[in-house]
């Protein structure tokens, strides 16, 4: 019992929900959100790619007109309106995920201590049951508080691609503009023109455009709540 009390107390839904504040490459430090570039061994993946941005004196017409623009996929959103409300969500929420592991703990303590107290009292068979019961609530209790993480963690996923969805058509816009044909991620070149990076006008007009995004994914407790109302207390307090 006091194993599965303590797994509850290392569970850490602040440091699993922080993961998800990370850039694409580090959305969550759980490996089924963890996008990274594989290497000819999976176990060891590669490094990043070396780059390196230089910078033009004054305002290149030349560069700014080039065929190939760049922008940082890191900064756009999470220097957005879009991002920052989304990182002010997952942090809020992740709080609300780590006050409700710290309730339940001491709850499942208290009772832990109760029974504890009970077994020189208690007829073997009577408090091996009890004792049993108590272990399926705990092992319940560490079930679905490892899925509220993992279903914050999946909505910082889906927001973060709903964004990306939504700024495509802009950054189309933008590439037309400048006659691109094409807009690359800054971290897959050795080296590029400052020039010729449009993150922060992109920036500019998906906050014009787009706003913070409040809404177009959901928060997990909320699409519960639409479909079936609130959630009981996992130990029926």
């Amino acid at each position: 019992m006091t194993g599965m009390i303590a797994r509850l107390r290392m569970m850490g839904a602040a440091g699993m929900i922080l993961a998800a504040l990370s850039p694409m490459s580090g959305m969550a430090q759980q490996p089924e959100v963890t996008p990274q570039m594989p290497g000819s061994d999976p176990a060891q993946p590669t490094p990043p790619l070396p780059s390196s941005t230089i910078t033009t004196p004054g305002t290149s017409e030349q560069a700014v007109n080039a065929p190939i623009l760049t922008l940082d996929q890191d900064v756009l959103y999470l220097s957005s309106d879009w991002g920052m409300r989304a990182q002010a969500q997952l942090e809020a929420e992740g709080d609300i995920i780590t006050a409700e592991n710290e309730r339940l703990t001491k709850l499942l303590s208290s009772e832990e201590t109760r029974l504890t107290e009970q077994r020189g009292t208690l007829p073997p068979a009577e408090f091996r049951k009890l004792a049993e019961s108590f272990d399926l609530r705990a092992t319940e209790v560490r079930r679905e508080r490892a899925q509220a993480v993992q279903q914050l963690n999946s909505w910082a996923e889906a927001d973060r691609s709903a964004f990306f969805r939504a700024a495509l058509p802009i950054m189309g816009q933008i590439m037309q503009e400048h006659g691109a044909v094409a807009v690359l991620d800054r971290r897959t070149l050795f080296v590029s023109l400052d020039a010729i990076d449009v993150t922060q006008d992109l920036i500019t007009q998906l906050n014009d455009e787009l706003g913070d995004g409040k809404g177009a994914v959901p928060l997990p407790q909320e699409a519960e709540a639409e479909g079936s109302g609130q959630a009981g207390d996992p130990l029926g307090q």
